[in-house]
């Protein structure tokens, strides 16, 4: 018994911990190196200075202190004094990071690290190439209280490039991969610049196709199997895939990165079979996720770190031009497939219902709805029989003339007009054959200062312009509000609305023109 006691102590806890990945944007020093970009010379005509320098430390510093991930592997840090500054900053604001790393045996401009909270045991460097124009690839060992964890941090090269230089990365990580025990738990992670998709989405581009189709993310490393991405189920079943977590959030949110207005993905997490078998370190099934906090986005964008007109001095605001992704592991094989799939059945309600409501007290789900308007800030859908409704910000989701199975979170009355807010996901199922039978047609007599008509899409409406008003049928009346650049009319005009939006607004209702093509006169 006594050998028992002396035992119990020593047998190790259980623990969860988040993993995440972030590309801060050029965290540069403010040493000269003589390899800096041009932008970033201390004292430049570009203005990177002291004041900035902090600026830029403090903003990274907040997004990682709110992120608040156990290990994190960061892209585009210049320096061991630039990371040892941001780990400075994150202490004093009360997230101490003990243990750290980076990849500087060679002298690119920018390199990757990683600051940690659990041991770092061993750390080396993947070399990909002996040009500085090929960063090297960090391999770190970490202690989770007793269990190993291996780490490969990364930041291939840009899409300036053709895809055979990111090739160069995944064969220098499958010849090291190849040598490690199947049973060793790792993660790849990083800025891959390839969509974990990229087999399919870099065929857009030829000039990026100069390996006859094969990628390295799919194709290298395996994160594909039979022309489609490997599944969950397909790495467990086959120890030669690696499962891309990408896979475990709904198409429309998968985007950490926004380019021409394009959303991409090549921010990634890779995961093999040892991440799935109860035993050591387990990935926590459908814990990855996206950090996007409302202050890292401005104007609908991702609010990156920012120059003055763009290309000038820099101006202290923004935060990086990408969106950190975390996950969460665990030791504890038990809670490995707490979160395991499970189908979810969302209650199907009526446009018009949402009408009704003040708030949702879960997701509902409105289906087949038809998407029949767009303009800067959202979308109008509406379904036959039923209403339309307004959805704000979420216009760079939807295509206009197309289905879609739209999983709603929120509402609110904005100015009296009701909204859909908030969206968990929208489903596209296909294109519209006759848009036309969704917008309200006017039918003599018909009177628009009813509320009900609120968020219709007026297909056509002649009458008479009279200081602000459209009058039509003689009498009745309806107030247009412009959002057109110098619009003016005189009174007596004969207009012709075509398309527009009808909305609520202080108790009246109003035809809201954004286009021109809206109103013929």
């Amino acid at each position: 018994m006594k050998f028992l006691l002396l035992i119990i102590p020593l047998l190790l806890q259980a623990v969860t911990f988040k993993v995440a990945s972030y590309n801060v944007e050029n965290l540069f020093d403010l040493h000269f190196s003589g390899n800096e970009y041009v932008e970033y010379i201390p004292d430049g005509k570009y203005g990177w200075n002291r004041y900035i320098y902090q600026k830029k430390i403090d903003n990274v510093s907040k997004v990682i202190y709110d992120l608040k991930a156990d290990i994190i592997a960061l892209e585009e840090v210049e320096s061991l004094s630039a990371l040892l500054d941001l780990r400075k900053n994150l202490k004093r604001r009360g997230l101490f990071y003990r243990y750290y790393a980076i990849a500087d045996k060679k002298n690119s401009t920018v390199k990757v690290a990683i600051l940690s909270r659990f041991k770092i045991i061993k750390e080396k460097e993947l070399r990909v190439a002996y040009s500085n124009r090929y960063r090297d690839i960090l391999e770190v060992h970490v202690d989770i209280d007793g269990y190993p964890l291996v780490l490969f941090a990364n930041h291939w090269k840009s899409k300036s490039a053709p895809e055979s230089e990111r090739i160069k990365y995944a064969k220098v990580l499958k010849k090291r991969i190849a040598t490690i025990p199947k049973s060793l738990p790792y993660i790849i992670l990083g800025d891959f610049n390839s969509n974990y998709n990229e087999y399919i989405t870099f065929l857009k581009e030829s000039r990026l196709n100069d390996t006859n189709g094969k990628t390295g993310i799919n194709h290298i490393l395996n994160t594909t199997i039979n022309g489609k991405m490997a599944t969950f189920d397909d790495v467990r079943r086959d120890c030669s895939l690696l499962y891309n977590l990408w896979l475990e959030l709904p198409i429309t949110l998968r985007y950490s990165y926004i380019y021409h207005g394009e959303k991409d993905t090549i921010d990634n997490m890779l995961l093999p079979c040892s991440m799935f078998d109860n035993s050591g370190v387990d990935y926590i099934r459908n814990s990855f996720n996206v950090f996007k906090p409302a202050y890292l986005f401005k104007n609908g964008s991702i609010y990156r770190w920012q120059r003055r007109g763009g290309y000038g001095k820099f101006s202290g605001y923004g935060y990086s031009d990408h969106l950190p992704i975390y996950a969460f592991f665990t030791t504890d094989d038990k809670h490995s497939e707490f979160s395991k799939e499970k189908e979810v059945k969302y209650h199907e309600v009526s446009i018009s219902s949402l009408y009704e409501k003040k708030e949702l007290g879960s997701t509902l789900l409105i289906k087949k709805a038809a998407v029949i308007y767009k303009d800067k800030s959202g979308v109008i859908v509406k379904k036959l029989n039923d209403r339309a409704i307004y959805i704000y910000r979420h216009n760079k989701i939807f295509n206009k003339g197309y289905y879609y199975d739209i999983y709603v979170n929120g509402i609110k009355t904005y100015r009296q007009n009701k909204e859909i807010v908030s969206i968990k996901d929208a489903t596209k199922l296909g294109k519209i054959k006759d848009i036309n039978k969704y917008y309200l047609h006017y039918k003599k007599g018909m009177d628009l200062s009813k509320k009900i008509y609120q968020n219709e899409v007026i297909y056509t409406l002649r009458g008479i312009y009279k200081k602000r008003y459209l009058y039509y049928d003689k009498e009745k009346k309806i107030r247009l509000y412009s959002k057109i650049k110098r619009f003016h009319l005189q009174d007596g005009t004969k207009l012709s609305i075509k398309k527009a939006r009808i909305m609520w607004y202080k108790n009246e209702s109003e035809i809201v023109l954004y286009y021109k093509y809206q109103i013929k006169g």
